[in-house]
């Protein structure tokens, strides 16, 4: 971010560097918690698919008892 000439102080005043310090700890903070929020949507991805999987093969296991059981029946 380019500042307006009236904004900058030479020396820069302690206000000044706390400030700078604290936005460069909340870009890093920012920063961190966008790489947290990235490697918990993959993960949760890569369980969801793992999950669908196990729910198809679920559903495939009950459609083959009730066939058999509805066979049973019919003898």
């Amino acid at each position: 971010m380019i500042r307006p000439a009236s904004e900058i102080e030479y020396p820069p005043s302690p206000a000044q560097c706390l400030r700078a310090r604290m936005l460069v700890r909340m870009e890093a903070l920012s920063s961190s918690n966008s790489a947290l929020m990235s490697v918990i949507s993959e993960r949760v991805g890569a369980e969801k698919i793992e999950d669908d999987m196990q729910i198809s093969a679920l559903s495939e296991e009950s459609e083959r008892l009730i066939e058999n059981m509805r066979r049973l029946i019919r003898k």
